[in-house]
């Protein structure tokens, strides 16, 4: 054999293999803690430092984009523009707020956009995309059980010395219980583990779940026993984004991806074992959070229950109300740039309102259409595993809008791109090289009677 071509043969599966660790790095990274400087996420040096290699790599001038890739990409662009424009010239802030950190908000601008055309460089490069998905969704999945391990056990022992390093590295461990919103929220009985916001660790979990599903479609009793750890986790958080949003969206996949009797065999398992596993846990009365979880599920006046299950984000007395008033009565067009307002959005189009006007949220709007409309040109072209995956990302991302900015949340960002690039924004994925086809040579069919070769002579 010809020892050329093993070598030529080998450093492109050299470099697949790179690729494919590099997309793994940052599907891990998004679950790691906050480093030594302020504010900086290992998530951010992961998926950053991809990003540079990528840009200087030169596979990226290889990639051909499909529209809804280009579109996408396009809309992410333009709302940094709008938004990088708005911090250079600010507007007088008359509202009761203070501008927000430039830096953070353009973080949250940029690192979609980064993850973005990291995969595409990374499929380029050689990865394969189908186990590079594989690979993406089984760390999600089982960063999110092990994640429900120590969010069950944060309810037994104070784990806040450990898990302050995941949730804020700005405060001390002293003070992490009182001086972040996870630390809040374990008073309450609301159990997050490496997440700092309840709603972030709700829109992993339904993420979890649906790349649970997609992995374990097959396997009855793998997709039991993660969806009963994420189930038990989701419902620790009491996150209305998975309680009201991706719980009901994994429930339909299941049963749609479930036989007649396998619906029945698996749905019961979950039962017998959700109902072991809670009066094992002390999940009950004996939990605090068994109360506002009791209030979502017997809600009794039927005239708040908007308020109620948005968390008092619509209806009533809206908490997003005086942000949005405070952009519209000022910049209503382009915002407040980057930084936005230093102020609470819990909502994705309100978070684009504060960077970038209603043109931002236009663009937040265009970014879901976009997606929706890709999904539906080619779920057809797809498999039927990945299509539902996408389907459910792309429901999930715009129901869990609702209740959080879930397409640049910390850590929910990465995984959320991530999952999106590969399983729908990377067909095609480069431009295909020629490759020479050899013409069969037709074979002479001898008449009927004539014999030869070595058996005519013989006759």
């Amino acid at each position: 054999m010809d020892s050329t071509q093993d070598h030529d043969g080998a450093v492109p599966a050299r470099r697949g293999r790179i690729a494919l660790l590099a997309g793994c790095a940052m599907a891990v990274a998004a679950f790691g803690p906050y480093t030594s400087v302020a504010g900086v996420r290992t998530e951010q040096v992961v998926v950053y430092g991809v990003g540079a290699a990528a840009l200087l790599s030169t596979r990226w001038t290889g990639m051909r984009l499909s529209r809804a890739a280009v579109l996408v990409a396009t809309l992410l662009a333009g709302e940094i523009v709008i938004a990088v424009v708005g911090t250079l010239v600010p507007v007088v802030d008359l509202s009761p707020y203070v501008v927000g950190s430039v830096l953070p908000g353009l973080d949250n601008l940029i690192l979609p956009l980064v993850v973005l055309a990291s995969v595409w460089t990374l499929l380029a490069a050689g990865a394969d995309r189908d186990r590079l998905l594989r690979v993406a969704c089984r760390v999600v999945v089982l960063a999110m059980c092990a994640n429900t391990v120590v969010a069950y056990l944060s309810q037994l022992h104070d784990l806040t010395p450990l898990l302050a390093r995941f949730w804020d590295n700005t405060v001390d461990a002293g003070d992490a219980s009182t001086g972040t919103v996870a630390g809040n929220a374990a008073q309450l009985g609301r159990f997050t583990g490496v997440f700092n916001q309840p709603a972030e660790a709700g829109e992993m979990y339904s993420i979890a779940l649906l790349a649970a599903i997609y992995l374990y479609r097959a396997k009855s009793v793998r997709l039991v026993l993660a969806g009963l750890l994420l189930g038990i986790g989701g419902v620790l958080t009491i996150s209305k984004v998975f309680l009201l949003v991706g719980l009901p969206i994994a429930v339909w996949q299941l049963l749609r991806v479930s036989t007649q009797r396998g619906r029945r065999l698996t749905l019961l398992a979950t039962g017998i074992f959700a109902v072991a596993a809670l009066a094992e846990s002390g999940i009950g009365p004996d939990w605090i959070g068994g109360g506002f979880l009791d209030r979502l599920l017997h809600p009794g006046d039927s005239s708040g229950l908007l308020d109620l299950y948005t968390g008092g984000r619509i209806g009533g007395v809206s908490s997003l109300h005086l942000v949005s008033d405070a952009v519209l009565h000022n910049s209503p067009w382009f915002g407040y740039g980057a930084g936005g307002l230093a102020a609470p959005y819990d909502n994705g189009w309100i978070e684009a309102l504060a960077v970038a006007g209603l043109f931002g949220v236009a663009l937040y709007t265009g970014i879901l259409l976009v997606l929706a409309a890709g999904w539906l040109r080619r779920h057809a072209l797809m498999s039927e595993a990945q299509a539902r995956l996408a389907g459910g990302l792309i429901v999930l991302a715009a129901g869990a809008s609702v209740g959080l900015p879930a397409l640049t949340a910390n850590r929910v960002a990465t995984v959320m791109w991530l999952l999106l690039a590969l399983v729908l924004l990377s067909e095609p994925l480069a431009v295909p090289r020629a490759v020479p086809v050899e013409r069969e040579v037709p074979v002479p069919v001898e008449p009927a009677g004539v014999r030869s070769g070595v058996g005519a002579h013989a006759a």
